[in-house]
């Protein structure tokens, strides 16, 4: 699944919608905390990353193993205290993202990228997440 999802707070719930769609045979468990933390990344790249209302681009792949999504923002450096793609235990200021990010998935991965900055999740399928499609 790859989309293009407008820079407004309204249309998370849409995304959050069209996640859990994709992931249909993925045990419930793995599909919640997926969402969860995809929207959590989505929303923060709407309110603090996406320069003049862009748009964020959200995919999500599913295999045997893993699930892995990412969300890239088309925004401006990150703000100081971000932290950097080999430091992801430091949280910034007041935020609990990171912490929430890590809590539900296996790995999290922030790199600043030409366009902007990707938050990459993967999470683990597990013996309970077999595959139906």
């Amino acid at each position: 699944m790859e989309v293009s999802v407008p820079a407004s707070p309204s249309r998370l719930a849409g995304l959050r919608r069209a996640v859990r769609a994709d992931l249909r045979g993925v045990s419930d468990e793995v599909a919640d905390d997926v969402v969860l933390a995809l929207s959590e990344a989505a929303t923060n790249a709407v309110l603090h990353g996406s320069s003049g209302g862009r748009p964020i681009q959200v995919v999500v792949h599913v295999n045997d193993d893993w699930v892995e999504a990412s969300v890239l923002d088309h925004g401006p450096q990150p703000p100081s205290g971000f932290p950097a793609e080999s430091d992801t235990d430091e949280l910034r200021a007041g935020g609990r993202g990171l912490w929430l990010l890590r809590e539900l998935v296996d790995e999290v991965r922030l790199e600043r990228v030409k366009l902007g900055t990707r938050v990459t999740l993967r999470r683990a399928i597990g013996p309970a997440g077999t595959l139906t499609h």
